[in-house]
């Protein structure tokens, strides 16, 4: 059963995500030393407004819809495109490589440009205390294209053994970092079928979790939960443990695209810790 501290971290991130867009313009006006100064990019970034819905407490497992707009998803898409290449797996070294367990193209996205700025900004707002300011960081947003047959098998998305930033090395910086949560949002689905998110150590919070009839996810025939691809919905989850360590219970796996194209979004805030950090 989930501790109370979990249940009130839950319950905290769902609530701030929704009452957030409606009550920070009434704090920035009347008290606005409460917020850092941000830069002009960021004043640009169009509101948005999404619901968020609490799947799981135990481990946390929250829905998101829609975290980008369609002129968002239409933008991500055009920018990534070009600069796709076959999906790395990250293992215990500090490299990656290709593998027939995750079969999709990916690209890292800049985050210099106004769209994804956007979004990681959003992505920051939601996390609320996630992470540590002045330590902690969004990382690098990643667009993922699953064709036709393309797959990523039951993995984490934490790391067994804690990486090193590639730029912390070249300066002999003793930090190191792991993936505290990740935010994984549909930007395209044209697709006949398959393609679901599956999350097979995930149950719901009740048995009667859906919806007006309706529901985000449905039962997997192999046991947990699965998400089918809906544009713009998001699923977030947390892949640490109060004490660092990764959770296993966020084992997941993209399923196979029968027909079509999936796009998506990858987030994966990093927590630093060592030394240096």
């Amino acid at each position: 059963m989930a501790g109370p501290s979990l249940i009130t971290l839950s319950l905290a991130i769902a609530l701030g995500a929704y009452l957030g867009p409606f009550i920070q313009p009434l704090i920035r006006e009347h008290l606005p030393f409460f917020f850092p100064a941000t830069s002009p990019q960021n004043e640009t970034c169009p509101p948005h407004r999404y619901t968020t819905q609490i799947i799981s407490l135990d481990p946390p497992l929250i829905y998101i819809h829609p975290f980008v707009s369609p002129a968002e998803a239409e933008a991500l898409i055009a920018l990534g495109s070009p600069l796709l290449e076959p999906s790395p797996v990250t293992g215990y070294g500090s490299g990656a490589a290709t593998s027939q367990a995750r079969t999709s193209w990916s690209a890292p996205l800049p985050s210099a440009d106004r769209t994804v700025s956007c979004v990681l900004a959003r992505a920051s707002s939601f996390l609320g205390t996630v992470l540590s300011p002045g330590r902690d960081d969004m990382g690098m947003a990643q667009m993922v294209r699953y064709t036709p047959g393309q797959k990523f098998d039951l993995h984490t998305d934490w790391f067994a053994r804690p990486r090193v930033d590639e730029g912390d090395a070249e300066v002999g910086r003793r930090r190191m970092y792991n993936r505290v949560a990740t935010l994984f949002v549909v930007l395209g689905a044209n697709h006949t079928g398959g393609g679901e998110t599956w999350f097979p150590q995930v149950r719901t919070v009740t048995d009667q979790a859906r919806r007006g009839g309706e529901s985000v996810w449905r039962e997997h025939e192999d046991g947990g939960l699965a998400f089918p691809a809906v544009p713009g919905g998001g699923l977030f989850w947390m892949n640490l443990l109060a004490n660092g360590t990764g959770d296993a219970r966020t084992v997941h796996a993209g399923l196979p695209v029968e027909g079509g194209v999936k796009y998506a979004l990858n987030i994966w805030p990093r927590a630093f810790f060592g030394p240096d950090a």
